[in-house]
């Protein structure tokens, strides 16, 4: 796999081409941001200026959401240049979150549907070396992995985030929601349930006409951890990302999670850091 060209189409695919329900995107000579219905939530998913002129657009976009009354996020990739962004950004008030691994698995092309099974096997690892379509379809000691559809069962999904983050996830509910009415083949979210209990949660994204699918989500609760659920639910994504013929799947991973997916496959390719303003309200 080539690195940099995997984070050019990315780029391209991902960062410039992205859609999403509940936010208006605007798309600048220098930057794509997209602004959300509510205070928090809007972000900036692409950038590209000269050195020379970074400052000045950091300056020009936290006045823009400042006129806006809004918070933002800016995202920054190791790959990104100008080097060193991130610390102009935190010089003029960002505060950096933590910083996370881009992982990227190529995916092989598979003839598996999406009524092949819903079953998922946590004791079969994929090994990168050997990694074909029907050893996702095993079953040995499986975990039932449930698409969710409806609304009910997408706040069944969330409120697993909100119990394992906690926050406030209303906004990110919304959002998936309108997603699944309005543009349902852009998303697929998952749960794992505990007789009726929602124990673990994810959801995997498409844009249309982009080689990548990406993993996002993927939380557990304390009490269910240690029982193969975040493996499964990985497992499950892959099987479904591979059914849609897409040749990349992504994810920012934790260190945490960098573990686990580095065993189905995942390669390092690039750190993200999140950067946020936050607006000063009276």
């Amino acid at each position: 796999m080539n690195n940099k060209q995997v984070t050019d189409a990315y780029r391209r695919f991902e960062r410039q081409g992205l859609v999403l329900e509940g936010f208006r995107k605007e798309v600048t000579t220098n930057v794509v941001r997209f602004v959300s219905d509510g205070e928090s939530g809007s972000f900036i998913s692409f950038f590209e200026v000269p050195e020379q002129d970074a400052d000045q657009l950091i300056q020009q976009e936290i006045a823009y959401f400042t006129t806006l009354g809004k918070d933002f996020e800016w995202k920054v990739f190791s790959t990104d240049e100008p080097a060193g962004f991130g610390e102009k950004l935190v010089s003029q008030g960002f505060v950096k979150e933590s910083t996370e691994s881009f992982m990227v698995l190529p995916l092989p092309v598979s003839q598996a549907t999406e009524t092949d099974t819903d079953a998922v096997a946590v004791a079969v690892e994929i090994e990168p070396t050997r990694f074909e379509p029907e050893l996702v379809a095993l079953r040995s000691e499986a975990v039932s992995v449930v698409e969710v559809i409806d609304e009910a069962g997408i706040r069944a999904a969330m409120s697993v985030q909100a119990k394992v983050f906690g926050g406030n996830w209303e906004d990110h509910t919304g959002e998936l929601i309108a997603t699944k009415q309005k543009r349902p083949d852009d998303l697929k979210i998952y749960v794992v349930f505990d007789a009726e209990m929602p124990v673990s949660s994810a959801w995997l994204r498409f844009t249309e006409g982009s080689p990548f699918a990406g993993l996002w989500g993927g939380a557990t609760l304390d009490s269910h951890r240690g029982k193969g659920y975040y493996s499964a639910l990985v497992k499950r994504r892959i099987r479904d990302a591979m059914v849609k013929q897409k040749q990349y799947l992504t994810i920012d991973a934790s260190e945490m999670s960098r573990v686990i997916v580095e065993k189905h496959g995942f390669q390092h390719v690039a750190t993200t850091s999140p950067y946020l303003w936050k607006l000063t309200r009276g």
